[in-house]
């Protein structure tokens, strides 16, 4: 089963990288699309399974519930795993199984 990371939107990611990486490593230049950078770095050597997804919040459908559209626009199924990452914290989910009909008789 996957695991979905529902990240804060990508301009509040950047935001903190920007501030923090600037503490860091004063006067150095850093990417304008730090996040991205970042994220594509961390997946690359981290060793994490094939099967975690981070996303950002503004790439999912607005309006829509999390799950439905993570269901619709990113290959989520029934029994994944969502991650919801905010200020306060995070909170985590699983993806509730379709219901089976009842065969008829």
């Amino acid at each position: 089963m996957a695991t979905f990371y529902v990240l804060p939107p990508r301009a509040c990611l950047d935001d903190q990288l920007t501030t923090h990486l600037g503490k860091l490593l004063p006067g150095l230049p850093l990417p304008v699309d730090l996040w991205e950078a970042v994220a594509d770095r961390l997946a690359s050597i981290s060793g994490w399974p094939t099967d975690v997804y981070l996303v950002p919040r503004d790439d999912l459908a607005p309006g829509e519930p999390v799950g439905d559209s993570l269901l619709e626009c990113f290959g989520a199924e029934p029994g994944d795993t969502i991650i919801e990452v905010n200020a306060n914290g995070s909170r985590s989910w699983i993806i509730p199984g379709m219901s089976v009909p009842a065969l008829a008789r």
